[in-house]
C-alpha cells in the first residue's frame, strides 16, 4: 500500500522550518510521496495584510520544496473556490487513490486546535496524524496523542529540532533587509525580484549576486564604487543601502554585447526616440535588469540609468552614483583624485567638474558625445537656457 503524506499551510512564505518538516516526514514516516498543499483561502486564520496572492505562494512552495525527495506541490486548494478545508482535500485525494495510507502532517499548534477543524471526526477516522512537536511541549503533546489514540485515532508524535522562526517574523524582517537565512536562495530571490512583503535585499546577498554578473576584471571597480557611494551617502544624508544597491548593480549588463543589449525593451525604445552612443548602452539596460531581477525602486533604477551620461537636475543619489563611478579608488588619474575631494565638499561642484572632464575626454578621443551630457554640463555650470 502506498504511503502518502499531506502537508498543508499558507506558506507565507515557505521557510527552512517547513522544508525540515517535509524532509523529516518523508524519512521518518517512510512516505512514497508527500503532497505539499498551499491553501487558497485558509479557514482558520486570515492571511496577513499585503500577503502575496495564491499563485505567488504556490510558486514559492514549488521553489522551496524542489529538492525534497518524493515531494510534489499541489494547486488543488488554490484552484478550489471559497475556503480551503482539509477534509475536502482528503476526500479528493482518497477518491483518486482509495488504497493509499494517508498521513496528515501537522505542527503542535495545529494539533491542539485539530478538534475544532471542519469535519475533524471524519478526518480522525480516515487519516493518520503525524505531529511534529517541539521538545518543550512534548509531555503535553504525548498526553493529548494518547487520549486521541484511546478513542481510535492513529497518531504518531515525531520529535524534531525546530528552527525558532515563524513566517510572521520573516515577513517583518524582509523590509529591513533581514530574513534571508531562513529562506532557500530560490525563494529569497523570488521574493526580492517581485518585491513581495516590501522586501529589500540583504546587501551581502546582493553583492554576491552582482559579482556573478561581472567579468572578473570589473569586480574591483564595482566594489570600489560601492564603498565610495556608501561614504558619499553617509556624508550627504542619503540612504546608504540604496547607494550600495545602485553601485553594485550599475554595471550589471556591462559584459553583455551590444547586439544582445539592443534586445532590451528600454534600450530599444530609447534608440528609436533618442539614440545614444554604444558605450552608454549598459546604463539603460542595467537599470532595466536591476528592476526586473532585483526589484529595485524607481529611484535606484534612475541612479543606474544616468550614471554614465548624467542629466540636468539630478537627485543626490543619482549624483552619488555618477561621481562614485568616476572617482572610486581604482581610478587613479589626477582629475579623479581632485574631484574625489570635491565630492565631499560640494556635490554640485563635483558634478560640474566631473562632467567637464568627461566631455573633454570624449572630444579628445573623437568619440560620439551624448546630448544629455552636454545639457547636464550646462545645467551644473549654470549656463542652461
Amino acid at each position: 500500500m502506498m504511503k502518502t503524506g499531506l502537508f498543508g499551510g499558507t506558506f507565507n512564505p515557505p521557510h527552512i522550518g517547513h522544508i525540515s518538516v517535509a524532509d523529516k516526514a518523508v524519512e521518518s514516516l517512510g512516505l512514497d510521496r508527500l503532497i505539499v498543499m498551499p491553501t487558497g483561502t485558509p479557514p482558520h486564520k486570515e492571511l496577513s495584510d499585503g500577503a502575496p496572492d495564491a499563485e505567488a505562494r504556490l510558486e514559492m512552495a514549488k521553489l522551496a520544496f524542489a529538492d525534497t525527495p518524493r515531494a510534489e506541490v499541489s494547486d488543488m486548494e488554490i484552484r478550489r473556490e471559497g475556503r480551503s478545508y482539509t477534509a475536502d482535500t482528503v476526500r479528493a485525494i482518497l477518491a483518486e487513490s482509495p488504497e493509499t495510507e494517508l498521513w496528515l502532517v501537522v505542527g503542535d499548534d495545529m494539533f491542539f486546535s485539530f478538534e475544532r477543524w471542519y469535519d475533524s471526526r471524519w478526518l480522525l477516522a480516515n487519516v493518520s496524524l503525524a505531529v511534529f512537536a517541539r521538545s518543550d511541549r512534548m509531555d503535553e503533546i504525548r498526553s493529548r496523542a494518547e487520549k486521541l489514540s484511546a478513542g481510535g485515532a492513529r497518531v504518531r508524535v515525531v520529535e524534531k529540532e525546530v528552527v525558532e522562526i515563524s513566517s510572521t517574523e520573516i515577513r517583518d524582517a524582509l523590509p529591513k533587509r533581514g530574513g534571508r537565512k531562513y529562506l532557500s536562495d530560490a525563494v529569497y530571490s523570488y521574493i526580492i525580484r517581485n518585491r513581495l512583503y516590501n522586501a529589500l535585499p540583504d546587501i551581502d546577498w546582493l553583492r554576491g549576486r552582482a559579482i556573478t554578473l561581472l567579468k572578473p576584471s570589473r569586480v574591483p571597480h564595482v566594489l570600489g564604487t560601492e564603498e565610495t557611494a556608501a561614504a558619499l551617502a553617509r556624508r550627504w544624508g542619503v540612504d546608504e543601502a540604496d547607494a550600495r544597491t545602485a553601485a553594485l548593480l550599475h554595471d550589471c549588463t556591462k559584459r553583455i554585447n551590444a547586439d544582445e543589449q539592443l534586445n532590451f525593451e528600454s534600450l530599444h525604445v530609447t534608440m528609436q526616440t533618442n539614440p545614444v552612443p554604444e558605450k552608454l548602452f549598459h546604463a539603460i539596460t542595467g537599470a532595466e535588469l536591476a528592476q526586473r531581477e532585483f526589484g529595485v525602486s524607481d529611484e535606484i533604477r534612475s541612479a543606474i540609468r544616468w550614471h554614465t551620461s548624467g542629466k540636468p537636475g539630478m537627485t543626490d543619489l543619482e549624483k552619488i552614483i555618477y561621481l562614485a563611478d568616476m572617482v572610486e579608488p581604482n581610478r587613479t588619474f589626477p582629475e579623479a583624485l581632485r574631484i574625489r575631494d570635491v565630492c565631499f565638499e560640494d556635490l554640485d561642484a563635483a558634478m560640474r567638474d566631473a562632467l567637464e572632464f568627461s566631455v573633454k575626454s570624449v572630444k579628445e578621443r573623437n568619440l560620439p558625445l551624448d546630448e544629455t551630457t552636454v545639457r547636464a554640463l550646462e545645467y551644473y555650470r549654470g549656463t542652461a537656457k
